[in-house]
């Protein structure tokens, strides 16, 4: 399967000339798009004024995942963006019995998908930053990711 990356705000992965904010809202609605094309029903979660615990709710084959979209500038992940009500609500969402509960990193590599688990695991052995190869050594592409939900698109 082979999917092409087409960002709605104008950018390039990994050359952008925007505000972190805007850029990163642009990232959340791209990343909705993607996913709807590549066959889930996704949902972008909009509540800027009291926060929200993910960016983009995504659906497909009986399986629900709460994603958060970081636009990684530089290829760095600091491990400090994750929010404190971001860990509280994933954490939950994943005790509930839901499976996924991940982030989507736009890089110059593409987007990487890597769970909220394997990130809070990381910052416990003192990681404070990803770099690009830490990033794709711990995630596993978008079109992985598809992958792992399976069955036909809705």
């Amino acid at each position: 399967m082979s999917i092409r990356l087409v960002f709605v705000g104008g950018g390039s992965v990994g050359k952008l000339n925007q505000s972190n904010k805007k850029s990163g809202s642009d990232f959340e609605t791209d990343f909705c798009i993607l996913a709807s094309s590549a066959g889930f029903w996704a949902h972008c979660i909009k509540d800027n004024k009291n926060g929200q615990p993910a960016d983009v709710i995504v659906s497909k084959n009986n399986t629900t995942a709460l994603v958060d979209c970081k636009d990684c500038e530089n290829d760095i992940f600091p491990l400090s963006r994750i929010e404190e009500n971001q860990e509280l609500a994933m954490t939950k969402w994943l005790s509930c019995g839901n499976l996924y509960a991940d982030f989507a990193l736009k890089t110059s590599d593409g987007i990487r998908i890597i769970g909220i688990e394997e990130l809070l695991e990381l910052r416990d052995q003192g990681i404070k930053k990803l770099n690009l190869a830490q990033i794709i050594e711990n995630s596993i592409s978008f079109s992985e990711w598809v992958e792992v939900f399976g069955g036909p698109d809705c």
